[in-house]
């Protein structure tokens, strides 16, 4: 797959502002990626996840949660 054809899965917990959409849309490009499909699912509790391709770039709460909780 060219790097043209990679598509950004965004997993957000709300609908994102302009603001998070322009961000995200930089971020991706410097990987890249040119074009990114949003999911809302409210149950990585906030933050964003982005996978694009076979990397994943994880900044949810819930993930955060997790890295505390297996340090404790």
């Amino acid at each position: 797959m060219a790097k043209e054809e990679l598509v950004a899965k965004v997993v957000v917990s709300e609908k994102p502002d302009d603001g998070i959409l322009r961000l995200v849309a930089d971020f991706i490009k410097q990987r890249g990626c040119y074009r990114a499909e949003y999911v809302i699912d409210p149950d990585i509790l906030g933050g964003i996840v982005i996978r694009i391709g076979d990397k994943v770039y994880d900044g949810s709460v819930r993930s955060r949660l997790e890295t505390v909780r297996q340090s404790l």
